[in-house]
């Protein structure tokens, strides 16, 4: 994400579930989430290449393709009127020829480079943990396909599903993918969220009220089937909160709102995301016990930083940054992740540069890190980078620094 301030943030936790699915064990709530949409019957296929048997509920997909500009699936639940609307076509006619460019000019760049220089990081199915995310499960999950979980942490408010099944929804439509193509703008244009703007774009009751639809986007688009949602948060000691519905969630007093999201993939291999909102300032983490625990619960996890707005740099993110140098077996991240003498000072770090480093972003001009500086013209290590990301995104300005802990 772009522009955090370090006072009065509120940034996401981290959720890992070793309960199925929509399973039953676990938290406060057992009962299937609840929607505005008339429940259909459950079919259940294979997920490989575990052999447990997961029920996929068909409304989420139907509703996530809506989202994406996708056609429906044969058998879709949806009112056949919604894929006719003439706000869905104006819509999804012209981000199909747009998302087409996207894949072949950037994302597909991302993903040859991730399979040769990322390849030894995704040998073997881990989580993924990106704080300070967002929104942004696209490039997650463009970096590490393999990845059996992803734990985001952002700014916005989770949301909820949008009641495609009622009028006003039908009503609106216009309004609607007109503000999924606002708040798309900066992440397909610049590889990061404004943070300060998403504050906005995500915030608007009854349409674009949080970041679900745009992770549901993101993970059909990415050629993912959304086999259930349910929203959760976090028990103080660690352990996970389920809820019949969102707003039944956003009722409870506990710290961290989130949801997740249970997919297949091509391989129909189940994996899941989780986004939370929390505190993760030190003043958060310290009054959020249960932050530290589920994080820690994860056993083995990688972590990914990119356009941090420089939080780690500062005394306040200690804990977080402390968190992830002491439990991460790798850590993707550009400049404005954590500095790279806490990485020199623990002392057990193996490290790849990649691209250029001119000094940081220049709303951040002070965060400037001379062994940085130092490490990229000695040349040692230092690879490029075929595409542009984070603050600088232009092809050829940009940074990554991918850190190995030594065994």
């Amino acid at each position: 994400m772009s522009a955090y301030r370090v006072k009065g943030i509120t940034i996401a936790a981290l959720a890992i579930s070793l309960i199925a699915c929509g399973g039953n064990k676990g938290g406060k709530d057992s009962k299937p989430l609840a929607d505005t949409l008339k429940k259909d019957t459950a079919r259940v296929i294979e997920a490989k290449p575990k052999k447990e048997a997961l029920t996929i509920e068909r409304k989420y997909d139907d509703i996530a393709r809506y989202i994406g500009g996708l056609p429906q699936k044969p058998g879709s639940g949806l009112d056949p009127d919604l894929s006719t609307n003439k706000a869905w076509l104006n819509y999804s006619q012209p981000f199909n020829k747009s998302w087409k460019n996207y894949d072949s000019t950037r994302l597909s760049v991302m993903r040859a480079w991730s399979k040769t220089d990322l390849d030894e990081m995704n040998k073997n199915e881990t989580n993924i943990f990106y704080p300070f995310a967002g929104a942004d499960i696209l490039n997650a999950y463009t970096f590490f396909p393999h990845a059996k979980q992803f734990v985001m942490v952002g700014l916005e408010p989770v949301g909820s599903l949008p009641d495609l099944g009622g009028k006003h929804y039908k009503d609106s439509l216009n309004t609607y993918f007109h503000s999924i193509n606002t708040a798309l703008y900066s992440i397909l244009n610049f590889s990061f969220f404004r943070t300060k703007a998403m504050r906005v774009d995500l915030n608007k009751p009854n349409e674009l009220n949080g970041t679900i639809h745009i992770l549901l986007l993101f993970l059909t688009r990415t050629g993912n089937t959304i086999a259930n949602i349910t929203p959760v948060s976090i028990h103080t000691d660690g352990s996970l909160a389920r809820y019949e519905t969102f707003g039944a969630m956003k009722k409870d007093s506990l710290k961290a709102k989130g949801v997740e999201i249970c997919f297949l993939d091509a391989d129909s291999v189940m994996k899941k995301v989780y986004y939370f909102s929390t505190n993760i300032a030190n003043d958060g983490m310290k009054s959020n016990p249960g932050f530290s625990a589920f994080i820690k619960g994860m056993g083995h996890y990688n972590t990914y930083l990119k356009s941090a707005s420089c939080l780690m740099h500062e005394a306040g993110f200690s804990s977080i940054r402390n968190l992830i140098l002491d439990g991460s077996n790798y850590v993707l991240e550009d400049d404005s992740g954590i500095p790279l003498k806490f990485f020199t000072e623990k002392g057990n770090w193996d490290y790849t540069y990649y691209g250029v480093y001119t000094g940081a972003y220049e709303i951040f001009h002070h965060n400037f890190q001379k062994d940085l500086s130092d490490a990229y013209k000695a040349g040692k290590n230092v690879k490029t980078l075929p595409f542009g990301i984070g603050y600088k995104f232009q092809k050829g300005q940009s940074n990554l620094m991918l850190a190995k802990k030594k065994k």
